[in-house]
């Protein structure tokens, strides 16, 4: 079979993460031929594991839903984009929202004969009743994911949450949404946690390390994370090694200045490998405001690194197994944080404990795991 697969983005986070993932590690004998179409900025950040590169930035401007004139215009450039592919795909795959709906809508105004699959990777009404302000916007957004969902052919979605969201909120055929969890190659970890760790030669020795990598954005409530790292300065002096970049940045620094934990706060930038700073640490730490999964959780549990996460809408409480994997703590929540990391901090048997049974986990999510989810999708769809 023939596959597209049209991504939109220009960073990495965890969506590109899959596609990532999709390209090295679906079966070349059951997708013959792989096609990636997206900005040429996306090229560099991907493995060159596909047969062609379609570059988008011409032909698609956006890679957010902004009102319904664009996205019609757009649909219709996806559209012709699309139909213009020799040999033709027969299965078309939008990776995240918008680019999910320009590859439905897209193949469904040209009357294209082929099967679409909108992967739809994290909760979008949890971010529209944040962000997204207004009834006629939330109208239009509610409209348009509706009917992505609705006209796709099958819906891939990364957690049981997230699908639920997806039939309570925009009411989603439940008949044709999957849950797929992302996957680790576990070797592949083992191998980047082995090689240095480098900006952190000077942190205070002997004292515990936490990590965090994670855009510097408001929807990863960073903040929070912030508040309870300095109430926990009380009850166990610890350093926080932040990872990821992003413009919550010079905030967050004043912050930290402001509450006088400069030598106990190290930002490290945006890092090809977030792995040594994960196996480093003694806890890792996720703090976000929704979350369709959450990859970095697995990544530390690939490490061997015990995580504490809040309890937000959806991706924790699946990856960490309802708290079995990890510790969950109620979201916005900074006290109860806070004494959360003092109490897995000052128990070395539980953090042990922890260890191993994240260890296991994320053997259980396996990147071969995730890969034949979706083929047996495209055999579904196929008739295979």
């Amino acid at each position: 079979m023939h596959l597209l697969i049209l991504h939109l983005a220009t960073v990495f986070g965890g969506a590109e993460r899959t596609t990532s993932n999709l390209l090295t590690y679906l079966d070349r004998g059951v997708v013959r031929r792989l096609t990636l179409a997206g900005p040429a900025a996306l090229r560099p950040l991907v493995p060159a594991h596909y047969d062609a590169f379609i570059d988008t930035s011409g032909v698609i401007q956006r890679g957010w839903f902004t009102g319904a004139r664009e996205l019609w215009q757009e649909t219709r450039s996806a559209g012709a984009l699309l139909a213009s592919v020799q040999p033709r795909p027969q299965v078309i795959l939008g990776m995240m929202h918008y680019p999910a709906a320009l590859a439905v809508f897209g193949a469904c105004r040209s009357r294209l004969p082929v099967k679409t699959i909108a992967s739809l990777r994290g909760p979008v009404y949890e971010h529209m009743r944040r962000y997204e302000h207004g009834i006629w916007r939330r109208s239009f957004l509610t409209l348009a994911v509706g009917a992505t969902a609705r006209l796709a052919d099958r819906v891939i979605v990364p957690s049981a949450g997230t699908g639920d969201e997806l039939k309570r909120r925009f009411w989603g055929p439940e008949d044709r949404i999957r849950v797929i969890p992302n996957g680790i190659d576990l070797a592949e970890a083992r191998r980047l946690a082995a090689e240095p760790a480098q900006g952190l030669e000077d942190l205070p020795a002997g004292w515990p390390r936490l990590c965090t990598a994670a855009r510097l954005s408001a929807e990863k409530d960073l903040r929070l994370l912030l508040e309870s790292f300095r109430r926990l300065q009380a009850m166990q002096p610890a350093v926080l090694i932040l990872v990821g970049d992003g413009p919550e940045r010079p905030r967050l620094q004043q912050q930290v200045a402001d509450w006088g934990l400069g030598e106990r706060v190290r930002f490290v930038g945006e890092r090809a490998n977030v792995y040594p700073y994960m196996a480093q640490a003694d806890l890792y730490v996720h703090t976000c405001q929704f979350e369709g999964f959450g990859y970095t959780m697995l990544e530390a549990l690939a490490c061997g690194t015990p995580v504490v996460a809040t309890d937000c809408p959806y991706g924790p409480r699946e990856v960490l197994g309802a708290g079995r994997y990890g510790v969950l703590v109620p979201p916005g929540d900074a006290e109860s944080l806070a004494q959360a990391l003092a109490s897995v901090l000052a128990d070395l048997e539980r953090r042990q404990e922890l260890s191993e049974l994240g260890r296991r986990r994320a053997e259980g999510l396996s990147v071969e795991r995730m890969a034949r989810g979706y083929e047996q999708v495209f055999g579904e769809l196929l008739g295979r």
